[in-house]
């Protein structure tokens, strides 16, 4: 009997032993099991080449690059007035007459004045070539004529200006006055604008004055029409900048003609500020900021993610172009970062295209 219990004390430690090992063997734990933590359930999309474009937003009010303001030189009663707000008009088309009776006999007394002192100016000179006359009398008749001259001129220059023509070929935006009224000197009767040359001037921080070039496209949207984007292009920058708000006005020329676009109208120009057109872009979802400002991504690798840190270039607003950290084509975390860490387990449960 004793030497079977020995027998069997010798047998316990080898059946302990190979009862551990085949229990290691048969439920080997996952790292995460071994951590107590679950698998998480992530949302990933592929990072990307494509192009990407910033831009910086201003407002602005459209005006016509070529705009006459018509003014009254002389007064005087209207007496026809052919157009109104929104007729088309030609260069050289007659707009405005005023009365001219009193300044056209001012003009004819003017004129016959001119003429009888020419007359004694050219009888003046036959007398003084046969020394009939003096020199200081030949000088007065010259001077008598002159002066009777430049009046005329003078009267036929008033005469002239009751007949108002368009300066330039446009429309008709202001009209200031109506038929009847009496027209006072240096007043604006009307307004011409040239709809062919519409910009907008904004005001832009000087910060991105480096990034913006003569040329640059510009996108331009008007509330009238808030699912319409019209063209345009930078056509000019000013060469300074305002001391209290440290804005840069920068003008906005429309390239493409539209009936629907006209002086008044209030718009919003995209002004482009940067441009690549392959970039690594990955949305903004996939990118986590720290309260420190630095920009990290979490990228899939065989159910493990690891943490990235990321050198980011261009903005778009929704995306951003990536210098360091990820690769075209890598599997970024959109949704689920907040459960992650380092070398974490994932599952995927879906790949935004």
């Amino acid at each position: 009997m004793s030497s079977t219990l020995y027998g069997m004390n010798r047998s316990l430690p080898v059946l302990l032993l190979l009862v551990l090992f085949l229990s290691g063997c048969g439920n080997a734990p996952t790292p995460d099991a071994q951590q107590g933590k679950p698998v998480v359930y992530v949302e990933v999309e592929r990072a990307k080449k494509a192009p990407i474009v910033a831009t910086t937003s201003a407002t602005g009010t459209i005006t016509s690059k070529s705009e006459v303001k018509i003014i009254a030189q002389t007064e005087g009663k209207i007496v026809k007035l052919n157009v109104e707000e929104g007729d088309k008009v030609k260069k050289g088309e007659v707009l405005v007459k005023l009365d001219d009776s009193i300044l056209a006999a001012q003009a004819a007394e003017a004129e016959a004045n001119m003429e009888d002192a020419r007359s004694v100016f050219e009888r003046a000179g036959t007398l003084f070539n046969s020394k009939l006359i003096s020199q200081q009398d030949y000088d007065q008749s010259k001077t008598r004529y002159n002066v009777a001259k430049a009046r005329f001129k003078y009267q036929k220059a008033l005469l002239d200006y009751t007949t108002i023509t368009a300066p330039i070929s446009g429309v008709i935006t202001f009209r200031g006055v109506r038929e009847g009224d009496i027209a006072v000197p240096r007043t604006v009767l009307l307004t011409v604008s040239d709809p062919t040359t519409l910009v907008i001037e904004v005001t832009v921080s000087e910060l991105e004055i480096p990034k913006i070039k003569l040329g640059d496209a510009v996108k331009i949207t008007v509330d009238a029409y808030p699912q319409c984007a019209f063209k345009g292009k930078v056509r000019r920058i000013f060469p300074a900048s305002d001391p209290v708000t440290r804005l840069v006005k920068v003008e906005v020329e429309l390239t493409e003609r539209d009936e629907r676009l006209f002086p008044g109208l209030f718009a919003r120009a995209e002004l482009t500020t940067s441009s690549k057109p392959d970039a690594v872009v990955l949305s903004n979802d996939a990118i986590v900021t720290s309260s420190t400002g630095q920009t990290t991504a979490f990228v899939v690798e065989d159910s493990l993610v690891f943490k990235r840190e990321l050198t980011l270039g261009i903005k778009d607003g929704t995306r951003a172009e990536v210098l360091r950290g990820v690769k075209e084509g890598d599997k970024v975390v959109v949704v689920g970062q907040s459960a992650l860490n380092d070398k974490m387990a994932v599952r995927i449960t879906k790949e935004r295209s």
